[in-house]
């Protein structure tokens, strides 16, 4: 019989502490981001689309190389220092956002930059982002590197 009542008493405080969880939830504002009207905010260290200087890059094709899924595409006419780069072009089909293409660049002129939307009507626009066209973010403020920039501080 204690037993009884021991489980009945365990069902209502498990029930009370339930409530409570709930309760506090329920008087709370809600946390919902009304995008795009409104921008989410993210660490400096968020990890993004990339952000490509074409006039730094000396086509050494270390990033291509990192690359676990290769995503990145470049094509270059000439060869050594008279090379011209004709196509500089990342998949965001394949991409991982894992980073590895930054490191390895010994001019500094890839980045992961904190611009985010790739949202589209049809799974095969605007995946390929080729940054020699135009395309794609480019690189105005350091946002990967300095901490204390952020998606905020460029909104004002």
């Amino acid at each position: 019989m204690t037993s009884y009542f021991k489980s009945i008493w365990s069902g209502v405080t498990t029930t009370i502490k339930g409530l409570a969880v709930t309760w506090r939830h329920v008087l709370s504002k809600p946390v919902t981001v009304q995008y795009p009207e409104e921008r989410p905010y993210f660490s400096p260290y968020e990890r993004g689309l990339h952000e490509f200087e074409p006039d730094k890059c000396i086509i050494c094709e270390l990033c291509a190389k990192a690359c676990p899924v290769d995503c990145i595409y470049i094509e270059q006419e000439g060869r050594g220092k008279t090379a011209t780069l004709t196509k500089y072009a990342i998949d965001y089909n394949k991409c991982l956002f894992c980073g590895l293409c930054t490191e390895p660049c010994p001019v500094d002129c890839i980045h992961m930059g904190q611009e985010f939307d790739l949202t589209a009507f049809d799974r095969t626009q605007d995946v390929i982002v080729d940054f020699t066209k135009g395309e794609g973010p480019w690189r105005t403020v350091r946002t990967s590197a300095e901490p204390r920039t952020g998606v905020r501080a460029h909104e004002k």
